[in-house]
């Protein structure tokens, strides 16, 4: 009987510890400091949760071993005969990607499904005799393998606008002459796809060159759970930017707000569209929620796979480099897949995707020491022993807000009897991680919140090995 008095009684403290630090994390929630604060919308935080995803592209530019399809290859010889979408989900799942954007009509018109918009499409090539449809069986395979969809379109160039400066040299296979005709196929495009894919299903859609387009509405009522990347658009507004570079990195500071002012800008021309919305924009007091996604290829220099493409495949330090400089600096990382002409994965490629994927739960799966869910200004962690650091992983609740102005890192040598210094920065968000080169061995790590917009809410703070 007194042993189990006692065992009650622990079970109660514990019970009443629980409930103190809920209240307490309840409070710091509700702190009236932080209302006026941005917020995801649960779309965005439910995307940014994801940390990566993988970017298909393939079609005819990939037979003509260039970045920009030129209409140059004969229907007949789209055969794609080793297309595999499964494989494609295998790869993306190689390296922990939660989700595939699938490139459906690039600059050329191209489309990877019977569009009734054109008669460039998959079904009149010899792709399954004529009667291929690889949209809806990316969804199906996206399904199978428990992966969410995106997809990647192109609005057309109106004739009638004639050349402007941009990115790319129009090949103008789509035959639009005005805008309204652009918006019209966009529209169409998209709800074809649609069809296909299904609303639970997409969770990211990429517009390339949608400037004056207005497909908002059709987005809200058959995509609302996906995010949008569209660079100068205003019908919708973007809810995710890219941030300047195909480097697959953002600079440090990066913050997931800016200001709707900036956003609403008008733009003639891609490159004024991408200035709106390039890091030197952000504005972490700003009232528009629009994350960072970094974006860069497997090969150096290469979107679609070509001779030159194997022999530049990024390394697994090139790749882990990125990771950090991305999903580690609070933005979003999506690595480009380019299949092989005949629609397949190239087998170093896969490879490396694995080698990516381990090297990411080697080096951040297995935390040393690991707090979650503390509200205030300052986190420590224990380690077991003194042990070296080869890195600390700081994030906060950012569905609440991006608390976090300032903070610093230390760490306690015994031998010294001292706190050192080891990191400092200013964004945080879904997660800042620093490299730690100190050589000491810490018995304890320390994460202080030196500047703050109301209550810090820290989600987790944990380190790791060298």
């Amino acid at each position: 009987m007194r042993n189990l008095l006692i065992t009650s009684s622990l079970f109660l403290s514990l019970c009443s510890c629980l409930s103190t630090k809920d209240a307490q994390w309840d409070k710091a929630i509700n702190d009236p400091n932080a209302a006026k604060l941005a917020r995801p919308t649960q779309t965005q935080y439910d995307w940014q949760e994801q940390d990566l995803a993988m970017f298909i592209q393939l079609d005819p530019a990939t037979h003509q071993q260039r970045e920009y399809d030129d209409g140059s290859t004969p229907m007949e010889e789209l055969t794609f005969e080793n297309l595999d979408v499964n494989q494609w989900c295998q790869a993306a799942k190689a390296f922990g990607a939660k989700e595939i954007v699938f490139m459906l009509a690039h600059s050329g018109g191209f489309c990877m499904w019977p569009s009734t918009t054109t008669e460039y499409h998959i079904g009149n090539t010899p792709y399954k005799g004529g009667g291929g449809d690889v949209v809806t069986e990316f969804a199906q395979a996206c399904r199978n393998n428990g992966l969410n969809a995106g997809f990647y379109l192109w609005a057309p160039h109106p004739a009638d606008e004639g050349d402007t400066p941009n990115t790319v040299d129009y090949t103008k296979i789509d035959k639009v002459t005005t805008r309204e005709e652009s918006n019209e196929m966009l529209k169409t495009r998209f709800h074809e796809i649609m069809d296909r894919l299904g609303s639970d299903l997409v969770t990211e859609i990429w517009i390339d060159q949608p400037i004056k387009a207005k497909i908002g509405k059709e987005i809200a009522e058959r995509a609302p759970r996906a995010v949008v990347a569209a660079v100068g658009c205003h019908d919708p507004y973007p809810s995710i930017r890219w941030p300047g570079t195909e480097t697959g990195t953002v600079s440090d500071p990066c913050w997931s707000v800016t200001t709707k002012e900036q956003m609403s800008i008008p733009c003639t021309t891609q490159f004024e569209a991408d200035a709106n919305q390039k890091q030197g924009t952000d504005d972490p007091e700003g009232d528009f929620w629009a994350p960072h996604q970094a974006d860069t290829q497997l090969h150096h220099g290469c979107w679609h796979m070509r001779p030159q493409a194997l022999a530049n495949r990024k390394s697994v330090d090139e790749l882990m480099d990125c990771y950090i400089k991305s999903v580690g600096r609070n933005s979003f990382l999506i690595l480009n897949c380019a299949p092989m002409p005949d629609g397949s994965v190239h087998p170093d490629d896969m490879k490396r995707y694995k080698e990516f994927g381990d090297e990411i739960q080697r080096r951040f799966g297995n935390p040393l020491a690991k707090l979650e869910q503390i509200p205030g200004e300052e986190v420590i962690l224990e380690l077991d022993s003194p042990t070296a650091i080869g890195y600390t992983d700081l994030g906060e609740a950012y569905q609440y807000g991006q608390r976090v102005r300032a903070y610093e890192i230390e760490g306690y040598d015994a031998k010294l009897d001292e706190w050192i210094p080891l990191a400092s920065g200013t964004s945080v968000g879904k997660r800042k991680i620093d490299e730690i080169t100190a050589p000491n061995e810490f018995s304890k790590i320390k994460a202080k919140v030196t500047a703050s917009v109301g209550t810090p809410l820290i989600r987790q703070f944990q380190v790791h090995a060298k």
